[in-house]
């Protein structure tokens, strides 16, 4: 009982103690407002490179009032920005791990496994690459099925 009652303590006292909450109301300021980043501004080059972005930092984002330098605050209203970010890198990502995968099952049918892994035969992986643009229908179809996970008995396990 004690080791499962440790670590949740732990992560209690961690989770509450560790950290205060920050908040940024009263030390960042919109950065055109921030007389350090105007100052840090002034000191620049005069070019596109330093200027343009410059000229959207003190219209859109909050500077640090003594730093100067710009801050992104991430709150609820940015949910949906963070959301949206989130979900395309998930997608992209299962994309190419289920093409990958979907490569391989198909491959593992032919007779040249090891030749077909170093030197990729086009029409499988162009057929593997369609198959990975429907990957969250197909994972959910074959978790489903039972097809996506091994059996108990098909998982081997060490002597020790």
């Amino acid at each position: 009982m004690m080791k499962k009652l440790l670590p949740l303590i732990l992560a209690l006292v961690l989770w509450f103690g560790a950290a205060p909450t920050a908040r940024a109301d009263g030390i960042l300021v919109r950065c055109k407002d921030s007389a350090a980043y105007q100052e840090r501004v002034a000191s620049y080059p005069n070019n596109y490179y330093f200027n343009e972005p410059d000229r959207s930092y003190g219209e859109y984002l909050t500077c640090g009032e003594a730093d100067g330098l710009p801050h992104l605050v991430i709150g609820f209203s940015r949910a949906v920005d963070i959301a949206i970010a989130f979900g395309i890198f998930f997608y992209i990502t299962g994309f190419i791990g289920w093409s990958g995968r979907a490569y391989l099952r198909a491959i593992s049918k032919q007779k040249s496994q090891e030749q077909l892994e170093i030197f990729i035969n086009l029409p499988i992986a162009v057929r593997s690459l369609i198959e990975g643009l429907f990957w969250p229908i197909q994972s959910v179809k074959e978790t489903l099925s039972g097809e996506l996970t091994a059996s108990d008995k098909e998982i081997s396990v060490s002597p020790r």
